[in-house]
């Protein structure tokens, strides 16, 4: 419960700077074929797709989440903006696409997950979260091979 109020306090205080200004606004880059495999293949860090179109009134809903999303992982995760109005060919990379907006997360060049359709914030932060503790649990050896861990030998009963 205690971490639920810290990151509803950080929310409202991200939301509040950004409001007034005080807070650099993040560009989200226009992912298209010429900078797909700089920017996502060869990203040395996890990518979030944003797939949307003009039309598509969930996608501008989307809009303020992703930014407030961007802000909050600066540095850690790079989000990347695709209208599907505008790269039809390369869209064909993503087949199937099914509704507006998706998110694809990719993280060492590889697609892990997709959401479809709105997304709250907590959602797609959650997603974030675990590409982000999977990443950092990779750097760390506990001793534990393919998720099965064996007691410390002071509790073998033999």
């Amino acid at each position: 419960m205690k971490i639920f109020k810290i990151i509803i306090l950080t929310l409202c205080v991200i939301s509040l700077l950004s409001i007034f200004g005080l807070c650099e606004e993040i560009k989200i880059i226009e992912l298209n074929a010429d900078n797909y495999e700089a920017e996502v293949l060869k990203s040395d860090i996890p990518v979030v797709i944003d797939f949307w179109a003009s039309w598509c009134r969930y996608c501008k809903l989307m809009d303020p989440i992703i930014k407030r999303l961007a802000i909050f992982h600066k540095n850690k995760v790079k989000f990347v903006k695709v209208d599907v109005d505008k790269s039809l060919k390369f869209l064909n990379n993503f087949r199937p696409l099914r509704g507006l907006p998706i998110l694809i997360f990719f993280k060492d060049g590889i697609e892990i997950d997709r959401l479809i359709g709105f997304t709250p914030f907590l959602t797609i932060n959650d997603k974030i979260m675990l590409m982000l503790k999977v990443e950092k649990k990779e750097d760390k050896d506990d001793g534990c091979k393919g998720g099965i861990c064996e007691p410390p030998e002071e509790y073998d009963n033999d």
